[in-house]
């Protein structure tokens, strides 16, 4: 029998391998399929495996928000900052009835001799051309066509710095001199006349151990004004010229600010070489509100309970503070305020809110936002937080305490009269401050 020829068909390639090689060449293409499948990125979550043997975290990342309330008693405006003596500049200001501020200078070394060209040293008996030089800032100032000074002679006023003993030497027995002087040349530096006779009554008086002299500096106008004078902590302190002789030709003694008193403590001794008194402040103050600024100038302090696995166990993505801004309506619609939120750096044993307030966190230690304000509007104001929120939690694990707190100030604090207010958590639920933090929860890694 004759055999018939057919077309082949050809091998498949796995025809010409053993039965276990083909399934192992099926299970490593199946485990390949799979690992592409897991491994694969994922933008929205942000995980990624370079490799077969990475473990691969879930695929969706979850952010959450928190709403965060501060705690009653932790919610609170602290008057007087900065502390007397204190203020980089000082503000005088006459406002009607609403607000007036005094400035006091001591000069409590008064120079009693001194020692002609060619002589020997002589006791001052004469005095002439005694003058205050003051610098000037008029920066966000309101000065009409022209400006007066008065100065008085407020030694009387005792060791109490209290404003009412102060401000009770005021008045027309106590003047001792004093200038009008117009907008144009209030640029730079001011001399005010002090009464020649007023001075040397000072140097002659030998029932003190000391010649001293401290001046009161008051401004008025024909309308509302407001500027700024340059003190110690600003290094343009005022500073007293007198000539010792009647010859025209002598130099002046020039005498910077000094202060004797309190002889106990230095420290309160040199904040009180130059200061501000509040004369007067009949502005309102609204319940249920935070106040930022003004004069005597105002701080904000906020604690809050936010549980520790957030700030601890989380990544942080984002921190608001949410404030309901009260229209202020005292000032200039175009007046601004910027506020700046702070890191408190007092440790858990200071139970002291009020002196906490004083002890935060300086500008760049902490970078956050800031708020500029205009106190005359209304409305939800947010500022950002989130590296100070993130330091928190390295702030409570140095301290082993929990550390959720933080200050608000206001710019030109103590030296410029624009206020800003806020309403508090006794205010209505619509309009408490609120924290909101948006957070990832901790990511949590397996085999996929």
């Amino acid at each position: 029998m004759m055999a018939t020829s057919t077309d082949r068909i050809p091998a498949s390639p796995w025809s010409q391998s053993s039965p276990g090689r083909r399934v192992a060449l099926v299970a490593a293409a199946l485990v390949a399929a799979a690992l592409a499948g897991a491994c694969k990125e994922s933008l929205d979550g942000g995980a990624t495996c370079i490799a077969s043997t990475a473990l691969c975290p879930g695929q969706g990342v979850e952010l959450r928000d928190t709403i965060i309330n501060p705690t009653l008693e932790y919610d609170s405006t602290y008057v007087g900052f900065p502390s007397i003596g204190g203020e980089f500049m000082l503000p005088l200001i006459t406002r009607g009835d609403t607000l007036q501020t005094f400035a006091v200078v001591r000069f409590d070394t008064l120079v009693r001799t001194y020692l002609p060209t060619g002589d020997t040293l002589q006791t001052i008996s004469y005095v002439d051309s005694v003058r205050l030089r003051l610098q000037v800032d008029l920066t966000r100032s309101q000065v009409p066509d022209s400006v007066r000074f008065d100065l008085y002679d407020v030694n009387g006023a005792g060791e109490d710095t209290a404003s009412a003993l102060t401000v009770a030497q005021f008045v027309p027995a106590k003047r001792i001199g004093g200038r009008t002087v117009a907008k144009a040349n209030l640029v730079d530096s001011v001399f005010i006349t002090i009464n020649d006779s007023a001075l040397l009554a000072r140097l002659a008086d030998t029932v003190s151990a000391v010649a001293r002299l401290r001046v009161g500096i008051k401004v008025s106008a024909t309308g509302p004004v407001s500027f700024r004078v340059g003190s110690t902590e600003s290094a343009r302190p005022a500073r007293l010229y007198y000539r010792p002789r009647k010859d025209t030709s002598a130099r002046a003694l020039v005498i910077s600010p000094t202060s004797g008193t309190p002889v106990d403590r230095a420290d309160v001794s040199r904040d009180l070489l130059d200061y501000t008194v509040v004369a007067k402040r009949a502005l309102p103050d609204y319940p249920a509100t935070l106040s930022l600024g003004g004069i005597p100038g105002r701080r904000v302090y906020l604690r809050f309970s936010i549980p520790r696995r957030i700030t601890d166990s989380t990544t942080i993505v984002r921190a608001t503070l949410r404030l309901t801004q009260r229209p202020f309506p005292f000032g200039s619609a175009t007046d601004t305020v910027v506020i700046y939120p702070h890191i408190v750096l007092a440790s858990p044993l200071v139970t002291d809110n009020r002196r906490a307030s004083s002890l935060i966190g300086i500008p760049g230690l902490v970078v956050t936002d800031s708020l500029s304000v205009i106190p005359r509007d209304s409305g939800v104001r947010s500022i950002e937080l989130y590296q100070l929120v993130r330091a928190w939690g390295a702030q409570a694990t140095a301290t082993n305490a929990p550390a959720r707190a933080l200050v608000l100030t206001a710019s030109n604090e103590g030296t410029l009269p624009r206020q800003v207010v806020f309403f508090s958590t006794t205010a209505g639920a619509a309009v408490r401050p609120t924290m909101r933090i948006t957070y990832i929860p901790k990511i949590g890694f397996g085999v996929p």
